[in-house]
Parts: structure tokens; C-alpha cells; sequence
């Protein structure tokens, strides 16, 4: 008999959907406690559970369960290769996805599913019916955007670039979504001011005293995942991934300014209790002794005002790469969410040279010690970089370092199936192949004059 006052699952999705993590639990087992074989319930827990605690082993073996009760459907395979891939098993994966494909043959979720697990190497029957569906006028415009993202991938992966770029600009332009240009070069004018006034230098620093934090920051997509990959290697590192713990502690202090009216500073007291708490954070979650913590959301490279703040001795890897290419992969990575200047060519551009711009600001503006790395260099020879990781971080040498691709810690991040391949230098250079469309990116960076200029200081080509 249904429970009229119980909400169906379609509520627990609502919830996971608005990153209302510990709510979708909730919802979803007190739904199976009444409906104990109810497979929608069960996919909603498990996807929750892996977003909010990342432990993947549990949300596996609930997902392989709700694809016990119902084989046939597709969806579940694809949510069940999201996870085999966070895990590091991508060729389950890419079999689950596979699974899901010849259940639904027009399933473009799992055909996208499939793309970001493998590499294509001909432009098989599977590719050909892709490109078929394309041809449907009537495919509605979310299934479209994925199977467009699919696409472009595929056609990348066998070097076509004309097709390949032609399918990212449908796809971004489907998938558009709002970004403040305006807003984030308000931002960037009022720290180089700050910086000016000396004002950084100045703030109150009276967070917590200890080095374990360092945060990995740069561009989505120029290397952040790999490095904090090789030092979660390191079993005296803790790896956060993309914590959002400083975006929140910066809306926490947004809000406590606005209320204050205090335009820079922040009391020392709320410092103190912030950082400690997120001390205590680390602790529970690693049960385990550990000497450094990393956290690789990219974008704290905007935030480092507030880290200095919080954690005046901090460690910073700041990570370079050349700038195109950085921008290509952005354009060619469907986000989940947010990421909205990834949509459009000169969004990325300008955003790729406020991050760069911000980071200058902090060099002269901060004392905080900032590692400048090379993905090209790191790449290229990968033993010389990730000892200057190694010393940075102050961790004695460990030989594990040396195989990231080897890690069994979740990987949520787009990344997630490069990381879990052996260190190349294959996407090198990508950017020289899509250079003919590449205008508004290069003229929103400010042209090759300011391209060429940053390359040369990265010491790479």
C-alpha cells in the first residue's frame, strides 16, 4: 500500500539536484525503510551518499543492487558508471556504459558517459548511429547538448577538428548558462587596489597557526587534479579534492562585512573559530594522522586574500599552463554545474586572464609561499617536478608519488579519467589544431602579445 504521507522519489532527486545532500539521504531511506526494493529510492541514496561522503564502496554496492532489481534500465547504468569511474575502475565503467547504450541505443547520457572513460579510435557503427540521432529534429534540447558534448569528444579523439568543434559549439551554446564578466573584473580591481594599499599585509591573520593546508589553485583544467593526485600518493596527505569550505567561508564573511559595514576587515575572533573548525573538519574526516591537507578547487586562486587570513602559513601550488590549451579543454567539458564563462570562447579568455591577473596581484600582495608549476614541464619529465612537489610540501620522498593513476581515493572532478592514466603529454599542443576558431578566446586574453608574454614567464612552449 502507497504511504500518502511519505514523498515518492522524485523528491529526493529534487533534493540531490539542489546539492541538498544530507536532506536527499534522508528522504531516500526513510523511503526504502517503507519501500525497501524500491529502485529509484535506492539510486537516489547511493548517488547521494557518494556526493556527500564520497564513499564510493557504499554507493556502488547500492547501485549494483538497484541494477540487480531492474536490469533493463539504462539509467542505472550510467549513474553506476559514474561512480566505477570516481572509483577508478574505468573499464567497468565504460562496460556499464556500453550496457546502457545497447539497452537505450539513443541514451546520449551514457553515450557522453562513455566518451570522458575512452578513447575512440575510429569512427565505429557506434559513432555513426550518434551521428544519426543528431539528424532527429525531434531529440529534445537536454538529450541534444550531451550528445553533442559526445560528439565533439569523439571527433577530437580521432583527430578531426573541423567536426569536433562544430559539435563543442552546439553543445556550449545548448548548454549556456549566466557568467558576471562584469562582476569578476569588479572583483579583480578591487583586490589589485587592496594589494596597492597594502591592505593584505595589513588584514588581521589571527586564523589558525598551522602548515598543514595547501591549496591547489590555476585554471579548471590546467593540472590541479593531477598534482593533488600525486600527493595523495604520500600517506601523510589528506586530499580534500574540491572542498567548497573557503567559497562558503567567503560568503560567511561577505555577509558579516555587509552587516558590519567594514569593507576589509574581519574580526579576529571569527577568523580564529572559523579556521579551527575547519581544522576539526579535517581531523574527523581523516581519522588518521596525516601532515597536510590538500584542496584543489581551482578557483581559490581568487579567494587568497581570505586564506591568508585564515591560515597565515599556508602553502599555495599555483598551476600553469599554456593558456589555449587550458581554454580548448574548458570549451570541450560539459560542467555540472556551474563554470558558466566554460560556455563561450571569449568568456573563457577573459576569465583565463582575470585568474592570471589575480594571481599576479597576490605575488606581490601576500606573504604566503606559492609554488609556480608547469603542467608542461610536470608532463614532460615527471620525476624532477613531483620532487619539487615532494620539498614543497615538506613530505619525505615516497616512490608512490610517481604513479597517481594507481590512487584509490575518489575523483569527482571532470577530470576523473585522465587522472587514472599513466602521467603523457598527449594534450599538448591541442590547441594549435582548433587555432582557426580561436579568436575570440585569443582577443579576450588580449591577443598572442600577452599569450606569448605569459608562456614565456611559464617556462614552457
Amino acid at each position: 500500500m502507497v504511504d500518502p504521507s511519505l514523498p515518492g522519489p522524485d523528491a529526493a532527486w529534487a533534493l540531490l539536484q539542489q546539492e541538498r545532500f544530507a536532506e536527499a539521504i534522508d528522504l531516500s531511506a526513510r523511503i526504502l525503510a517503507r519501500y525497501p526494493n524500491n529502485v529509484s529510492a535506492i539510486a537516489c541514496h547511493a548517488m547521494a551518499i557518494w556526493r556527500d561522503r564520497g564513499d564510493d564502496a557504499q554507493a556502488i554496492g547500492e547501485l549494483k543492487r538497484a541494477v540487480e532489481l531492474a536490469p533493463g534500465e539504462s539509467s542505472l547504468r550510467h549513474n553506476l558508471g559514474v561512480l566505477l569511474t570516481s572509483s577508478g575502475d574505468v573499464e567497468a565503467a565504460a562496460q556499464q556504459y556500453r550496457e546502457a547504450l545497447r539497452l537505450k541505443p539513443d541514451d546520449t547520457l551514457a553515450f557522453w558517459g562513455l566518451g570522458l572513460n575512452h578513447r575512440f579510435g575510429q569512427e565505429d557503427e557506434l559513432i555513426r548511429s550518434m551521428v544519426a540521432l543528431h539528424d532527429d529534429a525531434s531529440l529534445e534540447t537536454l538529450r541534444r547538448e550531451f550528445l553533442a558534448f559526445g560528439l565533439a569528444k569523439a571527433f577530437d579523439d580521432l583527430n578531426a577538428p573541423e567536426r569536433a568543434i562544430g559539435y563543442a559549439l552546439e553543445a556550449n551554446r545548448l548548454g549556456a548558462r549566466p557568467w558576471d564578466a562584469t562582476g569578476a573584473g569588479r572583483a579583480l580591481a578591487r583586490i589589485t587596489a587592496l594589494a596597492d594599499d597594502d591592505a593584505f599585509r595589513r588584514a588581521r591573520s589571527s586564523g589558525h597557526p598551522t602548515r598543514a593546508p595547501l591549496f591547489i589553485v590555476g585554471m579548471n583544467r590546467s593540472g590541479t587534479t593531477l598534482v593533488e593526485s600525486i600527493l595523495s600518493r604520500h600517506p601523510d596527505v589528506l586530499a580534500l579534492g574540491e572542498s567548497p569550505q573557503i567559497h562558503r567561508a567567503e560568503s560567511d564573511a561577505r555577509l558579516r562585512r555587509s552587516a558590519s559595514g567594514q569593507p576589509a576587515e574581519l574580526g579576529r575572533d571569527w577568523l580564529a573559530a572559523r579556521a579551527e573548525g575547519l581544522v576539526r573538519g579535517w581531523a574527523a574526516r581523516a581519522q588518521r594522522p596525516f601532515r597536510i591537507v590538500t584542496d584543489k578547487l581551482p578557483d581559490n586562486a581568487l579567494r587568497l586574500g581570505l586564506i591568508r587570513q585564515l591560515f597565515p602559513r599556508a602553502r599555495v601550488i599555483h598551476m600553469r599552463r599554456h593558456p589555449l590549451d587550458v581554454g580548448v579543454s574548458n570549451f570541450f567539458q560539459r560542467f555540472g554545474e556551474g563554470q558558466g564563462f566554460s560556455t563561450r570562447l571569449d568568456w573563457i579568455g577573459l576569465y583565463t586572464r582575470q585568474v592570471a591577473d589575480s594571481m599576479g596581484v597576490w605575488k606581490r600582495g601576500l606573504d604566503l609561499e606559492i609554488l609556480e608549476v608547469s603542467y608542461e614541464a610536470l608532463v614532460a619529465d615527471p620525476e624532477p617536478e613531483i620532487r619539487r612537489l615532494a620539498r614543497f610540501a615538506g613530505l619525505d620522498w615516497s616512490d608512490a608519488l610517481l604513479t597517481p593513476e594507481q590512487s584509490t581515493r575518489a575523483v569527482k572532478t571532470a577530470s576523473q579519467w585522465q587522472v587514472r592514466q599513466p602521467i603523457n603529454s598527449r594534450s599538448v599542443g591541442r590547441w594549435k589544431r582548433y587555432e582557426p576558431w580561436l579568436g575570440p578566446m585569443i582577443e579576450a586574453m588580449g591577443g598572442f602579445a600577452w599569450i606569448d608574454r605569459y608562456v614565456a614567464e611559464g617556462g614552457f612552449t
